[in-house]
């Protein structure tokens, strides 16, 4: 059966304006990180739909998907989208207006993840499977749930999520290579691994990130001609 992950709720502290978001339980960083993740997939979404956006059409556009954030906490994190290279702003007195970068960042998750649905044709467990199947070869260790959630998407399918001991044993040698583990944070690895499919996107993975497809011969499809077609 699917693990459904499961987004962390944000609530604003009643009596102290300095700070609105606040986990209503004390989640783990890596499920905030997760959260963060997810809430910058969706303000992506919502401006490739809606187009350039002011913060008072971002926070409206966000409460029509059940998502409630205050005002202050959405232009801290658009103006951060834009630290970070997604996000182009500009001023449109008195707003400003917040829009898709042409190019925006993109990260080793995402073109996996992106590769990996184009290659299998949907988001089922078949391209989750691919991507942490690639991503276990790329990076030679298991694969955590928010690079999953970073891959695009938000179920983790058929993967096999290891077990305690083994999780211990393996958080214990990747803090030793210096590889950051993030408490409690659940980690999987790919059950079944096509070695082809993985050859293929890592092809098509590295086209992308040098934008070189267009270098490659594109497939010529040859057709039976009648001797009507021929006239």
């Amino acid at each position: 059966m699917e693990r459904l992950m499961r987004t962390p709720v944000f609530t604003r502290p009643g009596n102290n304006p300095g700070r609105y978001l606040e986990p209503v339980y004390r989640h783990p960083k890596w499920m905030i990180m997760m959260a963060e993740r997810e809430l910058r997939e969706l303000v992506l979404e919502i401006l490739r739909e809606e187009g350039d956006l002011t913060i008072a059409g971002m926070v409206r556009q966000l409460d029509k998907r059940g998502v409630k954030h205050h005002r202050l906490t959405v232009t801290g994190y658009l103006h951060a989208m834009a630290d970070m290279g997604y996000l182009e702003v500009r001023s449109v007195p008195p707003a400003k207006l917040f829009s898709l970068r042409s190019s925006p960042k993109r990260t080793l998750y995402g073109v996996v993840g992106e590769c990996a649905r184009r290659i299998t044709g949907g988001v089922g467990p078949s391209a989750v499977e691919l991507t942490v199947g690639t991503l276990e070869r790329v990076l030679d260790r298991p694969v955590f749930m928010s690079e999953v959630a970073e891959a695009g998407f938000t179920r983790t399918g058929n993967l096999r999520q290891l077990g305690k001991k083994e999780r211990a044993e393996v958080a214990k040698h990747l803090e030793k290579c210096g590889v950051d583990v993030r408490e409690g944070e659940p980690m999987f690895r790919a059950r079944e691994v096509d070695t082809e499919k993985v050859d293929r996107l890592l092809d098509e993975a590295l086209l992308d990130a040098m934008d070189a497809r267009g270098e490659r011969p594109r497939e010529v499809v040859q057709t039976a001609l009648t001797l009507e077609q021929f006239g």
